[in-house]
């Protein structure tokens, strides 16, 4: 079928930028105009030019993206390979799904045949594997490089999504079958005793690919929950400097490592080990983690940065920090 023509007023990146916010991250209309900057009776004519156009099938054609200007400033300010700005959303689990809709889109911008990808312990990286459109098969590896959350759902786990992944793109997973946080130092000594869990660490270490989550220390309420931690050692973390972590492993302000008795009963890549990754995929949003986003972006953990419109703009408009001697 032949595609209309474009109307002489009709930019085809605005359209693309609007298709993408309704049809991609489920937007209302009036919120589609609020990031645009246009009326909501531009926005109605903008999607049924997309829809007339052809723009959207499936998914949105152009890939442009509306915080194209944001996502630059982010990336300058931090230092990083490349920024992906995602609407904020004011429900958690909207935000969560529309930062593992961008973060699956980019994995499979990335993936390349004999690619290793270690997968974190994160909500929302979890949810990745629901997003991928039309993979195509690629000889990928995909490993747990944390152990799991041990009463926790599927929701959380790196086991699932390596699995999951894995399945996808007709690649193979590895696991790392231990728990992220042992009872005591010397279950966990155990654990790293194991050669299964010697290989697969090794493998986690040498991968190509991080996909990481970040918690803000304030937020580990499901950590407490579920027993993996105590209130009074995330208090006491908190003493210690402590703004986030990622994979178990707590970092301050400056990305440093915290130490912490913890951290002899993490099974898991240190935070060290996490950084020699080449391309480590931080997916995280919401303000309340842009003190813990900040230090992660700071302290060089992050490479790639997917978050949100309103916790990326309140990065950027922080004052610049000295560097410290």
């Amino acid at each position: 079928m032949r595609m209309a023509s474009v109307p002489p007023s009709a930019d085809l990146e605005v359209i693309g930028k609007a298709a993408r916010l309704h049809y991609e991250y489920g937007l209302t209309h009036q919120e589609v105009a609020d990031v645009l900057h246009v009326s909501r009776v531009k926005v109605t004519r903008l999607l049924k030019h997309a829809r007339d156009l052809g723009v959207v099938q499936i998914r949105v054609l152009p890939d442009v993206s509306p915080y194209a200007g944001l996502e630059t400033e982010l990336a300058r300010r931090f230092d990083l390979d490349e920024a992906v700005v995602v609407p904020t959303m004011a429900d958690d689990l909207d935000q969560r799904r529309a930062l593992a809709i961008a973060a699956a889109r980019y994995l499979q911008r990335v993936l390349h045949e004999g690619i290793t990808v270690a997968i974190g312990l994160s909500r929302t990286v979890a949810l990745v594997p629901q997003y991928v459109v039309d993979p195509r098969p690629v000889s990928a590896t995909f490993v747990s490089l944390v152990g799991g959350m041990r009463r926790y759902s599927i929701a959380a786990n790196p086991y699932e999504g390596a699995e999951h992944l894995a399945q996808l793109f007709g690649g193979t997973a590895e696991h790392l079958l231990a728990p992220a946080i042992a009872g005591s130092a010397a279950i966990a000594e155990a654990f790293y005793a194991d050669p299964a869990t010697a290989r697969t660490l090794k493998r986690a270490a040498s991968a190509d690919v991080a996909l990481l989550g970040i918690a803000a220390t304030g937020d580990h309420t499901t950590l407490v929950e579920e027993d993996e931690l105590s209130a009074s050692e995330v208090a006491h973390l908190i003493a210690m400097g402590a703004v986030g972590d990622t994979a178990a492993r707590f970092f301050d302000s400056d990305g440093a490592s915290v130490p912490h008795e913890l951290d002899n009963r993490v099974i898991g890549l240190t935070l060290d080990q996490i950084k020699h990754i080449p391309l480590r995929i931080v997916v995280a949003g919401g303000t309340q983690k842009a003190e813990a986003l900040g230090g992660a972006l700071r302290g060089g953990i992050a490479a790639v940065a997917v978050i949100d419109a309103k916790t990326a703009q309140q990065l950027v408009d922080q004052p610049a920090r000295r560097e410290r001697h």
